[in-house]
């Protein structure tokens, strides 16, 4: 039997002939020819119904095409002409066929009594003797049809001509499975049922001939959509309302049709198209980033894209419409954690959240006076300035959100420290007695809120400096250190009451928080120790 879409009355006609055939097999005779002229009758008229309807849909496909100038439009036209064609081509060989085996049963040239009552084997073997070529141009003939429609629509058709493997209701029978074609269908095969047979491969002839047909129609646009789903559908101007206040919304129909897939496009690109479950209709997923700029004095920027759905190629079957929407400004919080404004060339942590985009928010940032590191969670971020200003634009899914600008602010000048061994601080006003010192610790120290607003870089280091012991005008001694630890020891003996240490400091560096050493600028930097 053919592959496609069937009518009931054709499965049912179908059936009852492979029933007839599986009776016809095990040697049921008189009856059962009589049920085969009756079904015959009823596939000829079946043949001549689906004829009609076939010649039908060539009749809408050449109308279609009419004025016509597009390629594809006018392949399809010419295609169908070729596939009834072929059709007819095949439909009078079968006639031919059918002529011979009546000749051969009966001396009426037509069905009667006598060709139904005939058991010879005459038909058969006209069908399936080596020596006849009637066989075997009619099973070519077939199925250079079916090959034929398949190089003219571009689609696979089943083949019409099946050997009872093929067939279900055949393919596990072990006295059919193995026969070919023609000797399953022809062989001890009585007139009336040869001639059925050949009537049901008419039907199937014509089936395969719609579908193909059916694949032009669609490519000429010469099908007549029927929306046979309907449903109710609103769209509120907005999805959330305040107690008390008014729910607005449009209320409209849509409809769709069973088997159409439309294809759909936003500003020209093409939708993925889904079966809403909801709706029971194909809808196109839209979505993309709203982008923002030239908002108006509301904080709204009206923006709007091109809609498009298509159910043909033909100007009445695309619709277009101009959708309009409206960006609201987004709101970027930033928290500048303790610092309120940023220090030059430290690592600044800063939170920047934009609340109305919820779990949506994934921002990336691009910076101009520094750069940008990126936290671990959304918004969260390093900027490290380069200049007295810095600015950071927020992007979200591709979308600008806004920029922001920072102010920037120099690195106050550590404070330089001396303590004794014990760290504990040395009086620079009375000085110390230099038989008790034994050694000198001079540190540089972090300004007290620069130390707090960015800990992790207030860390520095003083890498050398000069220390002098000076009596007077003169010079005593003088010591080189890269160290901040002085031992004073050798020293000691030297010290006189109202000598004075003087400590010239000459390379500071800061550790920044990324781990590098920031040489620090170094202006007059002494420490005067008096000595008692």
């Amino acid at each position: 039997m053919a592959g496609g879409k069937e009518t009931p009355r054709q499965k049912m006609i179908g059936m009852m002939y492979l029933v007839l055939t599986a009776l016809l097999a095990l040697q049921v005779s008189s009856a059962v020819l009589e049920k085969f002229a009756i079904i015959n009758v009823t596939l000829e008229d079946l043949v001549a119904e689906e004829n009609r309807k076939n010649a039908a849909v060539l009749a809408a496909i050449r109308e279609a095409g009419q004025g016509k100038t597009n390629p594809k439009v006018l392949a399809a036209v010419a295609n169908a002409d070729k596939v009834r064609a072929a059709t007819q081509d095949v439909m009078s060989k079968i006639a031919d066929v059918k002529k011979k085996m009546i000749d051969l049963s009966t001396t009426s040239g037509q069905i009667d009594e006598a060709l139904i009552n005939n058991h010879g084997s005459q038909v058969a073997t006209l069908m399936i003797d080596p020596r006849s070529v009637t066989g075997k141009e009619f099973e070519k003939s077939l199925n250079d049809y079916v090959n034929t429609l398949s190089q003219l629509t571009g689609e696979k058709y089943e083949r019409i001509a099946k050997p009872p493997r093929e067939i279900d209701f055949f393919k596990d029978d072990p006295d059919q499975n193995k026969k070919d074609f023609l000797t399953f269908t022809f062989e001890n095969t009585p007139p009336i049922a040869a001639i059925a047979s050949l009537n049901q491969f008419q039907t199937e002839l014509l089936t395969t001939e719609a579908m193909a047909l059916q694949k032009l129609a669609v490519d000429a646009n010469a099908g007549v959509v029927k929306f046979d789903k309907i449903v109710p559908m609103v769209k509120p101007k907005s999805s959330i309302v305040a107690a008390g206040d008014k729910y607005e919304a449009d209320m409209f129909i849509t409809a769709s049709a069973e088997g159409l897939t439309p294809e759909m496009f936003k500003d020209g690109q093409k939708l993925d198209v889904q079966l809403d479950p909801t709706y029971g209709v194909m809808m196109g997923k839209v979505s993309f980033p709203a982008s923002g700029g030239n908002y108006d004095k509301n904080g709204l920027a009206r923006k709007t894209f091109e809609a498009e759905i298509r159910i043909g190629d033909s100007e009445d079957q695309i619709y277009k419409q101009t959708i309009e929407y409206f960006v609201a400004k987004p709101v970027i919080r930033v928290t500048t954690g303790n610092a309120p404004t940023l220090y030059m060339n430290c690592g600044n942590a800063v939170n920047i959240e934009v609340p109305a985009l919820g779990t949506n928010y994934n921002p990336s940032f691009s910076a101009k006076g520094g750069s940008v590191i990126k936290g671990d969670k959304p918004g969260k971020v390093i900027l490290v300035p380069k200049e007295r200003k810095m600015s950071v634009t927020v992007v979200n899914s591709g979308a600008t959100l806004g920029t922001e600008s920072f102010d920037v602010k120099q690195i106050p000048a550590p404070r330089y420290v001396a303590m004794d061994n014990n760290r504990r601080p040395i009086d620079l006003k009375n000085g110390v007695r230099g038989a008790s010192l034994t050694g000198l610790r001079i540190t540089a120290e972090a300004e007290e809120n620069f130390k707090q607003e960015v800990p992790q870089d207030a860390n520095y280091r003083i890498r050398s400096m000069e220390v002098i012991l000076a009596r007077g005008t003169q010079r005593v001694a003088t010591l080189n250190a890269n160290s901040e630890i002085l031992d004073m020891g050798a020293w000691r003996s030297q010290f006189r009451p109202g000598d004075r240490l003087i400590i010239d400091i000459k390379s500071v560096t800061r550790r920044t928080f990324q781990g590098q050493d920031e040489k620090v600028p170094i202006r007059s930097e002494v420490i005067n120790i008096p000595i008692q």
